[in-house]
């Protein structure tokens, strides 16, 4: 979805690319130290994953679903941006990004609820979705999730994340007997 990201406002806010997986899992990785926000982003990986292994039979609702969901989803983050008082330059960037998704959601929709587009259409709309939530949820959520803590709690929270392996900080082979400053 390079287009999410098309108006000279985005251009200042590029997020880094999050590169192409078939599959979008939840993991300790996505949490972000906001509860409510991590459970709208658990089932966000559940209904996109839903659409992405759709059948020709199932596809309609799966996107209904979606549909729901992020509107559901994306209404509670203004919510909180707007109780909170984030800030506008952010919150407008976070916004425009939300409309853009919805958009593309709302145009397959419709097009599919009429038959003009059949279920590879769908399939690589919820590929588009699982390759841009993880910058946006890095980036975007995870600004508004400190920020809300910030403003609720007087400082950030602390997330323990399990079981992450993180393929830059894997020493080679020929290194395993050295001891890695950074690993110490």
């Amino acid at each position: 979805m390079s287009s999410l990201q098309s108006s000279d406002h985005h251009a200042r806010h590029v997020q880094r690319p999050t590169g192409h997986n078939e599959n979008l899992e939840w993991h300790d990785g996505l949490l972000l130290g906001h509860e409510p926000m991590d459970d709208e982003h658990r089932e966000f990986v559940h209904v996109v994953m839903a659409l992405r292994n759709s059948t020709a039979n199932m596809a309609l609702a799966a996107l209904s679903a979606v549909a729901a969901h992020l509107i559901s989803h994306f209404d509670l983050e203004h919510a909180w941006m707007d109780r909170t008082a984030f800030p506008d330059v952010y919150a407008k960037c976070h916004r425009d990004q939300h409309d853009e998704v919805l958009a593309a959601v709302f145009q397959v929709q419709q097009l599919a609820a009429i038959g003009q587009i059949g279920l590879g259409a769908i399939h690589r709309l919820a590929q588009s979705l699982i390759d841009w939530f993880p910058g946006h949820a890095d980036y975007m959520d995870s600004s508004l999730s400190a920020w809300i803590n910030g403003r609720t709690h007087g400082g950030q929270a602390v997330v323990l994340r399990r079981n992450l392996v993180h393929a830059d900080r894997i020493p080679a082979e020929s290194d395993a007997g050295e001891v890695q400053a950074d690993s110490v």
